[in-house]
């Protein structure tokens, strides 16, 4: 191999490296989650770079794993809803690509009185906000929780 055909070589070598670098800084962004609270629930959402299916079949294996209850499982729209019998959360993986995901998570539980409603409130935050940061830990997308 010649002089010029090395260079060449190398040229393109390192075209490739930086590339893949570039590529791996932008995977390596956090995502936002955002979210927001109501009278009667908590919604979290997030964009991820990881297709619906994926996003999906993670959220039905922890509900499977954590024991909870599923009250609907819809494969087609990606969509479920658990329950462990006191709080109840939806998830729904909405494909908005091939590769990339809006995931939708809203928790709310019953009304209560006093003291004990406000603590299920608390939960209930945690309960939206935990399902979203579960995912991404199992689907290795690293989120940053972002409040609306």
């Amino acid at each position: 191999m010649n002089k010029s055909a090395r260079q060449r070589s190398f040229a393109v070598l390192s075209i490739f490296v930086t590339a893949i670098s570039f590529t791996s800084c932008i995977a390596a962004v956090p995502i936002a989650v955002k979210w927001y609270k109501d009278a009667d629930r908590t919604v979290a959402r997030a964009e991820m770079p990881v297709p619906a299916e994926k996003v999906y079949s993670a959220a039905l294996s922890m509900a499977e794993e954590k024991d909870l209850e599923i009250l609907k499982e819809d494969n087609e729209k990606f969509l479920i809803e658990v329950t462990d019998g006191v709080q109840k959360a939806t998830v729904k993986a909405e494909p908005l690509d091939n590769e990339k995901t809006k995931l939708t998570v809203e928790a709310s539980v019953p009304k209560v009185e006093g003291e004990e409603k406000v603590e299920k409130k608390t939960r209930e935050k945690e309960l939206a906000l935990r399902i979203v940061e579960r995912i991404c830990t199992r689907l290795h997308v690293e989120c940053n929780i972002v409040k609306e």
